[in-house]
């Protein structure tokens, strides 16, 4: 197994996404009646009841066809923000072009396979967990002492499936950008590098978990500060108050979200280019790289992978 030098990917993943915020634009999404004076005391006309049921219906769907629109637009942004972040990172590290608008194009190319890797990954883990919580009523129907027992084994269970399809599909997504692989390769891909890699790929992910926990504690700390001046300004002036969301909570959030959104990938691709050195280092690029850039961003020669 290979020996990752976890501090060094995780400074140099701050740094890059530091450096690079450009980069940020991607990291934001790679993680979106009628009135009338009426006698209130009466009994109710039924046709009232009718039409209040039927704009109530109406409302919902309304909701629903909005809500479904927008979690499209999101998910389309999400998977090519994603696509275009791994990209760009590829480039930065092997000194390759790299920009916002090659990144978004590369993103759009490769936008169907990145998709169908992450719908396989909500439709998959969505089945572990609907499967681990139906065995656990199951044996609760049985008898409660049973069904107690079972979450000794179903929490754990929960824990490492959820953590090994995050790895799996992280290195999969990977092997669709960077090797473009179709979607089922990718998988079988992202599971034997996991499997053979599993010792630093845990170790990573649990310094991942271990950093998020402790950004998210810190972050916390300094939005409550930031949110205290909201709460007097909502006491003395509501639109000042809105006024200083826009203009300090917002930013606050979206920077902050962008930041961490760009560190994350970064730390992961970087991870992936290294478990993948020795197989890039007897074909000094992988099988099948990422196409140029266009012929106007292109540098005269392509640096090796790794020099």
């Amino acid at each position: 197994m290979i020996n990752l030098p976890i501090g060094d990917i995780i400074r140099d993943s701050f740094k890059l996404a530091w450096k690079f915020k450009y980069l940020w634009l991607f990291g934001l999404f790679a993680a979106g009646g009628g009135g009338g004076g009426g006698n209130l005391g009466g009994r109710l006309d039924p046709s009232d009841i009718e039409a209040a049921q039927e704009w109530i219906l109406a409302a919902l769907a309304v909701i629903i066809l909005i809500g479904g629109a927008i979690a499209l637009v999101v998910l389309v942004l999400h998977v090519i923000s994603k696509t275009a972040l791994i990209y760009n990172v590829y480039q930065i590290e092997t000194g390759g072009a790299h920009s916002l608008s090659g990144g978004w194009d590369f993103g759009i190319k490769r936008f169907w396979p990145v998709l169908g890797v992450t719908i396989l990954e909500i439709v998959v883990g969505m089945a572990f967990v609907t499967v681990l919580v139906l065995i656990v009523v199951a044996c609760f129907v049985m008898h409660v002492a049973v069904g107690v027992l079972s979450l000794l084994f179903a929490i754990p269970a929960l824990i490492v499936g959820l953590m090994t399809i995050s790895v799996m599909w992280t290195y999969a997504t990977r092997f669709v950008v960077l090797e473009t692989r179709g979607v089922i390769e990718a998988l079988g891909e992202g599971m034997t590098l996991m499997r053979s890699q599993w010792k630093p790929s845990l170790l990573m992910l649990l310094v991942k978990i271990g950093i998020a926990m402790a950004v998210g504690v810190g972050m916390a700390g300094i939005g409550a500060v930031l949110f205290l001046p909201a709460i007097a300004l909502w006491v003395m002036s509501k639109p000042l108050a809105v006024v200083y969301g826009i203009l300090v909570l917002l930013p606050f959030t979206v920077l902050l979200t962008s930041y961490i959104g760009t560190f994350d990938p970064t730390a992961w691709t970087k991870t992936f280019l290294l478990l993948r050195a020795p197989e890039y280092a007897a074909q000094e690029l992988p099988a099948e790289a990422p196409p140029p850039p266009p012929e106007s961003d292109r540098p005269d020669t392509q640096p090796p992978l790794f020099e």
